[in-house]
């Protein structure tokens, strides 16, 4: 059998590899079951051989066949490398924002609106079968000033969970919340729906959120209190709520049914239509994420944590799972990415070794190295192929600068998007 050629295409080259296949010749003697046992093997083997690997990265099938949805959750979203940015979980940057949207736009996704939702669980209306629930927690400002035009730009559908008291005062945290004018322009685009995050139950008392520790008579007036404000405003009464911190008891469960339609999470997973309505999972989108793992997340697996996510001239990253300050900024040179090596090199768990008197750079990753100078373009990989890297690696504010493909020669996926000014090695 030929052996599988397996092409990852990167932006700017390619890297191939293969996988050998042995098929052992089936005796001429067994009995029926083992030969019909043996031919079943084979016959799996070789439609393995022939899948598209590509699609299997994109779109696994961990979520199964049953109709269901991925419900997404933002928070706030600040354009890139704005100074003074909160640096936590809930902060997006606009790039990062607007190319999760365009994966969605070009692979054909669905976006739901709370009435399919409604439907999918209550009526049992089918949906599309990429379909996607795009949702933001506590309605800042940014949703309009950033989301909005994307949303706007692809068509999407999304719903806003608004606090009540940021709707008719004044927002909290020092971060600015909607205005009445920018709520009415968003629902009056017909894309953008409004639900509840509660009145004013989104803070901890006691250690606990505050509307698991409310009476049954407090969290009722709470939630009589948003529906106030949201017919105060000329929004439609709304019918979901999106449980504070994402959290919820039994005993607000039986206020919340008496109010709302339908409850939301932050618990990872699938809603699917036997899904219980007022505990519906939603998956928050982590800054620094990269592509690879927002499809992850729309395919329900675990984001790969030992892979690394960089964005050009700026200092924020995620690596191993975690968003960290980098010592410097990847940078851009001859049209090509160069990043802090020894930094990469530890995430990825390599090992490094910089003779500055030689000007001599060994990477290894277990029996595979590579060896470039500091002033050459190629490097020397230890089976002894010579490859042309098309930029050498410099010194710049004391750290060791290395190109993006040295570490795809060293059988990592690479992804330089140059547009995005994004890089994410895995």
């Amino acid at each position: 059998m030929e052996p599988l050629k397996k092409t990852a295409v990167l932006r700017e080259y390619k890297v191939s590899y293969n996988h050998s296949w042995e098929v052992t010749k089936l005796p001429t003697k067994v009995p029926y079951r083992k030969a019909k046992q043996l031919i079943i093997i084979m016959l799996a083997a070789l439609t393995f051989a022939s899948f598209n690997f590509s699609t299997v990265a994109a779109f696994p099938a961990d979520v199964g066949e049953r109709s269901h949805i991925i419900a997404l959750v933002y928070h706030h979203i600040v354009s890139d490398n704005v100074s003074g940015a909160p640096q936590n979980s809930a902060v997006i940057e606009l790039s990062e924002f607007e190319a999760q949207m365009d994966f969605l736009h070009k692979n054909g996704y669905y976006t739901a609106s709370l009435e399919d939702v409604k439907d999918f669980l209550y009526g049992k209306k089918e949906l599309p079968e990429r379909t996607v629930l795009i949702t933001f927690d506590d309605g800042y400002e940014s949703n309009y000033t950033y989301a909005f035009p994307v949303l706007k730009k692809y068509g999407f559908k999304a719903v806003i969970f608004l606090i009540g008291k940021d709707v008719v005062g004044k927002g909290r945290w020092n971060v600015p919340h909607l205005s009445e004018d920018q709520i009415k322009e968003m629902m009056e685009s017909g894309l953008i729906e409004f639900g509840s995050h509660t009145f004013d139950a989104h803070y901890y008392l006691k250690d606990r959120p505050a509307a698991i520790v409310m009476s049954e008579n407090e969290l009722q007036r709470d939630f009589e209190k948003i529906k106030s404000a949201f017919k105060e405003k000329g929004l439609m009464e709304p019918y979901a709520i999106s449980y504070p911190y994402g959290k919820y008891d039994e005993e607000m469960l039986k206020v919340v049914k008496k109010f709302y339609k339908m409850g939301f999470t932050i618990k990872k997973g699938v809603i699917y239509q036997d899904s219980d309505p007022y505990k519906l999972s939603r998956n928050i989108v982590m800054p620094g994420m990269g592509i690879e793992n927002f499809k992850k997340l729309l395919s329900h697996q675990d984001y790969d944590a030992n892979g690394i996510f960089l964005k050009i001239d700026s200092r924020n990253a995620r690596i191993k799972g975690r968003n960290v300050t980098l010592p410097a900024s990847p940078i851009v040179k001859n049209k090509r990415a160069l990043i802090p090596v020894r930094l990469a090199a530890e995430a990825l768990g390599l090992d490094v070794n910089w003779d500055f008197k030689k000007r001599l750079l060994i990477v290894s990753r277990g029996r595979t190295s590579a060896m470039l100078k500091l002033d050459s373009p190629k490097v020397v990989l230890s089976s002894g192929k010579l490859v042309d890297l098309e930029v050498e690696p410099i010194v710049k504010d004391g750290l060791l600068f290395g190109p993006v493909r040295l570490f795809a020669e060293l059988g990592f996926q690479v992804r330089w998007d140059s547009k995005l000014n994004t890089i994410e090695i895995f």
